[in-house]
C-alpha cells in the first residue's frame, strides 16, 4: 500500500511563513533587534505546526535576517554583514574588513598555550623539524559584540619573538611589522554549526550556522609561517575571493557605493 502524497501547498507551507515573516521584516512590522514571537505563539497565529515555524526560522537565520540568542529567543538583526577580502597572495587584515562595514573591531583573549605538532592534524602540514607550538583563542569582536573565533597556530620560534605583541593586536599586521615575507596563502572553507562552546562565546544558539576559513601562510622557503583557523557567524561575514589568472595584470578594484 503506497501513502499518498502530500499536496503542494502542505509540503511547502513553511515557504509562505518565510514569506510572509521576510516581509514582516522589510516593512517595520518587526523592527532590527525585535524579538519575534515564541514559536508557538506563531504557529497559533500562522494555524501551523510548530516544526513550520522552526523550518521558516532555520531559512531566515540562514539568510541573516533572524539571530537566535541562548536562552533569549529569536531576534531581527541588526547589523550589516562585514565582507571580507581574501587574495591569493595576502589575507587582508580582519580588522580592515570590520572597519570598512562602518565597525569598531576589538579582541578578547581566551587562551595562549603551548601546543605541539601532534595536537591537531591542521599542524601536519609544517616539517618534522617543527615540534614545537603555541596555540592562540581569541573571540573578535565588531562594536564590542562577538561576530567571530579566531585559532592561529604559531611555531614556538615565532610565537617567542611575537610573543610581547601579542595581547589585543592582530596576527597579520604583526608579521608584515617584523619583515615576514609571503610566497602565497592556501585557503580552505567550510560551513559548520555551533558547538556548545561556541555558542558562549559568540552569543548564539547551539546549532546556528558558521563559516570556517582555515589558512597557511606559507613563506618565501615555501614552508608554512603559521596556520590559522577563523570562524565566524554566517549572519555577519560574507567572503570574496580574488584571484587573478596567470599572465593577466590585476586591474583596480572598483570603489564601492
Amino acid at each position: 500500500m503506497t501513502s499518498k502524497r502530500p499536496p503542494d501547498s502542505a509540503r511547502f507551507l513553511y515557504r509562505t511563513v518565510s514569506q510572509t515573516l521576510r516581509s514582516r521584516i522589510a516593512n517595520g512590522t518587526y523592527e532590527p533587534g525585535a524579538r519575534l514571537p515564541s514559536v508557538d505563539e506563531l504557529a497559533t497565529a500562522f494555524g501551523v505546526s510548530s516544526i513550520t515555524i522552526r523550518r521558516a526560522v532555520r531559512d531566515l537565520s540562514l539568510e541573516g535576517l533572524l539571530l537566535g540568542r541562548q536562552g533569549l529567543g529569536v531576534f531581527v538583526a541588526t547589523k550589516r554583514r562585514i565582507v571580507r577580502s581574501l587574495t591569493a597572495d595576502r589575507i587582508a587584515p580582519i580588522e580592515e574588513d570590520i572597519r570598512r562595514a562602518g565597525l569598531e573591531p576589538g579582541i578578547r583573549e581566551l587562551d595562549l598555550i603551548q601546543a605541539s605538532a601532534d595536537s591537531d592534524a591542521l599542524l601536519r602540514v609544517f616539517p618534522p623539524s617543527v615540534r614545537g607550538f603555541y596555540r592562540l583563542e581569541r573571540i573578535l569582536l565588531a562594536d564590542g559584540e562577538p561576530v567571530g573565533l579566531d585559532t592561529v597556530w604559531l611555531p614556538r620560534k615565532l610565537g617567542d619573538d611575537l610573543k610581547p605583541e601579542l595581547k589585543g593586536h592582530f596576527i597579520v599586521p604583526l608579521l608584515v611589522e617584523h619583515g615576514i615575507a609571503l610566497d602565497h596563502i592556501d585557503y580552505r572553507f567550510e560551513a559548520a554549526t555551533a558547538t556548545e562552546a561556541q555558542a558562549s562565546h559568540l552569543d548564539v544558539v547551539t546549532g546556528f550556522p558558521l563559516l570556517v576559513i582555515r589558512f597557511t601562510p606559507i613563506g618565501a622557503d615555501g614552508y608554512p609561517v603559521m596556520a590559522g583557523r577563523t570562524t565566524t557567524r554566517a549572519d555577519r561575514f560574507t567572503y570574496e575571493f580574488c584571484g587573478h589568472p596567470k599572465g593577466h595584470a590585476a586591474r583596480p578594484k572598483r570603489a564601492r557605493n
